[in-house]
């Protein structure tokens, strides 16, 4: 027997928790299922104050380094971001998202850039960043809500040939007839904690 454990990810732009597996063989099969006790609903949304370097003279764009945590670019599902800086002989000004700034690009391939409509200027500029980001370590989520084995289902998905094929190894208390792994890795539903296989 085998122990499989799912590793959480999260994605940064949409708080979504993805389920991830590897270690399975083609053709091992699945034996038990472990159901978690509480699910977590999704990656907490975290405010953050960022004191942020911007150059001397004429900005209007700038890139948040790199280990700083990600702004979140869709600005329907958080509260809007403002920009507060100061500079030698200037009153500090509180700028503010959608009209003064933007985070990220059209695409939203880059969430790191903060692009400004109108260039901060001035020397010696002092500016704080304040955004609303994921938390995207995995340690951190918070399994609060109760899961029922006899009222839930468990899926796994795994890919073959670029097709993703929806396997249902638990539907409300009844463990499904020993299914075999189609591929070595995959994700599962968030009622999964493991799987157990006969490897």
């Amino acid at each position: 027997m085998a122990l499989i454990t799912p590793t959480a990810a999260i994605n940064a732009q949409t708080g979504k928790i993805t389920y991830s597996f590897t270690g399975a063989a083609v053709a091992d099969t699945l034996k038990a299922v472990v159901i978690r006790p509480k699910m977590c609903k999704g990656a907490s949304m975290l405010p953050n104050a960022l004191t942020v370097t911007v150059a001397d003279g004429s900005v209007t764009q700038i890139t948040l380094g790199g280990g700083v945590p990600e702004p979140i670019t869709d600005y329907t599902v958080r509260p809007a971001a403002t920009f507060v800086y100061s500079a030698d002989s200037q009153a500090e000004q509180t700028l503010q998202e959608g009209k003064d700034f933007t985070i990220g690009n059209a695409t939203g391939t880059t969430p790191k850039q903060i692009n400004f409509s109108t260039a901060l200027t001035g020397a010696n500029k002092v500016c704080v960043l304040n955004y609303s980001y994921y938390d995207v370590v995995g340690a951190n989520l918070v399994y609060d809500t109760p899961i029922y084995p006899s009222n839930c289902r468990g899926v796994m998905t795994q890919t073959v040939s670029t097709v993703p094929y929806n396997i249902i190894i638990w539907n409300e208390g009844i463990l499904a007839q020993e299914p075999k792994f189609i591929a070595t890795a995959g994700t599962v539903n968030a009622v999964v904690e493991a799987l157990i296989t006969d490897a």
